[in-house]
């Protein structure tokens, strides 16, 4: 965690988390546009996602949060929000909040298009179906690295920035850096980067 410290205990300034501090970032991210971020363990990356979707559901109530995890079941999705007072159960019932494991969506029989495509067409069809809300979409691509379909990514995180039509969502495409580090060249790590320009968070 993060501390700011001035002089002595009675002069010291509000200490902001760490989870606080990327929460921000990523509620900055505009809509129509995607982040990259990196983790190097799901712990901390538990508290980020929470306090992120909480401060999200607090500060855009009409939110829609789609959350596709890897590492992590949905069962641990729903715990750790819970933890953080997110009334998830009421939340997907109203549809505010859609947990689903991230294999189940690329491998989603209804989209007649490659497996990586899909993760934007339920974004799309989300966006279509709730033409007043903003979807957020929080993405483990992970497990790409994991059924070898690097190539296919790269290609869709290049896709992401040729959309101009798509306003009403954000992403925030999660990598561990371990499966990151292994599955891309330096080039195309490089590539990764460029497209994500100034929208890199490590946590």
């Amino acid at each position: 965690m993060n501390a700011v410290e001035n002089g002595d205990s009675k002069n010291q300034t509000y200490n902001r988390s760490k989870e606080d501090e990327i929460s921000e970032q990523l509620l900055r991210i505009p809509l129509g546009h995607h982040c990259l971020v990196l983790y190097s363990n799901i712990e901390t990356m538990r508290k980020v996602y929470a306090n992120y979707v909480k401060r999200q559901m607090e500060d855009q109530p009409e939110s829609i949060i789609l959350f596709l995890p890897y590492y992590d079941t949905t069962e641990n999705m729903r715990y750790f929000l819970g933890q953080k007072g997110i009334q998830v159960k009421e939340y997907e019932q109203n549809g505010s909040i859609i947990i689903l494991d991230i294999v189940q969506a690329i491998d989603y029989p209804f989209f007649e298009v490659p497996d990586v495509e899909r993760l934007r067409e339920l974004t799309k069809k989300l966006v279509n179906q709730f033409e007043d809300k903003t979807v957020c979409v929080i993405a483990d691509m992970s497990v790409f690295h994991h059924i070898n379909k690097t190539s296919h990514l790269l290609k869709y995180e290049k896709n992401l920035q040729k959309d101009p039509k798509v306003e009403k969502w954000k992403e925030l495409c999660l990598y561990h850096k371990r499966d990151f580090e292994s599955m891309f060249t330096e080039e195309e790590s490089n590539e990764l980067m460029a497209y994500h320009k100034d929208k890199v968070i490590t946590v």
